[in-house]
């Protein structure tokens, strides 16, 4: 157990008794056993399961942060916004929030170097304290809200088209143009591998494939807190065969996850054309926001290029005897 900032707040891994204010963190109870074994034989088993910490005052839990692995490597951790149950008449909720968030970023084991956490791009305090710990922006989402009628029977796909679920073979073919819309920045927070994309898989996922090449795809969040949110992503140049894809795949994914929201680039105008023509609303701006402990790896200097100006200019020998000049006469 640690001691939170303020002497009535205290930090605790999550366990059984916690359940009866938490039901829903059954699952994550159980979770934390398995992320035990996964921290003893890192590698024979990758990181998958959450963890979560609970914050206590002198009335019983208050409120719980959970984070969740987004690579098999276990170098990079989300974090979940916590949950809070109660307000508490000791500690204010933006201590309680800072202190659970900095308590899980505080128990990351050694392997890990980064955490990314999402937030609605207009919850300035949410932002200042998120900053305040470290995190800085990654990159702004758009959030996607199912029509309310069910959806109409869409055009089938042309010829040479196809949507797949994933698997080994079309991930590694996905994995060019999820990287594609990423930065080399966010890209080494993230630390990811194509095989990561497998376990992104789920109802409504999905990738459109036009023989061997890549239009489209359709992923989990990887990110429990967001629940059935589904990212619909496209490579950078917008390919004309989209405009009759498109209603199909959007058809497909809301008959598989009727509640499901879509989150895409932020700055996807063409997506959002297409979106809203088929009876999509605008949801929430969302941010991403990360923190790395990577460091810049230095190359050592090669010896020979290291030399002080010294021994460079010493082998001028200015003060020597100089050498004759070739005649230029005839000999």
């Amino acid at each position: 157990m640690t001691q939170g900032p303020c002497s009535s707040l205290k930090v605790e891994p999550l366990n059984p008794t916690h359940l009866a204010w938490f039901p829903q963190l059954q699952s994550v109870l159980l979770g934390g056993l398995i992320a035990r074994l996964e921290q003893r034989f890192p590698d024979l088993l990758p990181s998958r399961s959450p963890r979560c910490v609970v914050g206590v005052d002198a009335e019983g839990p208050l409120a719980a942060a959970v984070s969740h692995p987004i690579n098999r490597r276990g170098s990079c951790w989300t974090l979940h916004w916590p949950q809070q149950l109660r307000p508490s008449a000791q500690v204010s909720r933006r201590t309680v929030q800072r202190t659970l968030l900095q308590a899980a970023v505080q128990r990351g084991e050694h392997q890990v170097r980064s955490w990314v956490i999402r937030c609605p791009a207009a919850d300035a305090d949410a932002i200042a304290l998120l900053r305040e710990l470290g995190f800085q922006p990654l990159r702004p989402f758009q959030v996607w809200l199912p029509p309310s009628m069910p959806p109409k029977a869409a055009a089938p796909l042309s010829p040479g088209l196809a949507w797949q679920p994933i698997n080994r073979r079309n991930a590694q073919r996905l994995w060019p143009l999820e990287q594609g819309g990423c930065f080399s920045h966010l890209r080494q927070i993230t630390d990811r591998h194509w095989l990561d994309l497998l376990d992104r898989r789920g109802a409504g996922c999905g990738v459109l494939l036009a023989g061997d090449t890549v239009l489209a795809g359709c992923l989990q969040l990887n990110e429990r807190g967001q629940a059935c949110q589904l990212e619909l992503m496209r490579d950078v140049a917008w390919d004309p065969r989209l405009d009759q894809a498109l209603p199909y795949v959007l058809q497909r994914i809301q008959c598989s996850q009727p509640a499901a929201n879509l989150v895409t680039a932020l700055d996807d105008a063409p997506m959002a054309e297409c979106l809203l023509g088929q009876g999509w609303t605008r949801g929430e701006e969302q941010l991403l926001l990360g923190r790395s402990l990577w460091r810049r790896q230095t190359t050592p200097r090669n010896a020979q290029l290291s030399r002080s100006l010294d021994q460079v200019f010493g082998r001028l020998r200015p003060q020597g005897q100089p050498f004759p000049s070739p005649s230029l006469g005839r000999r």
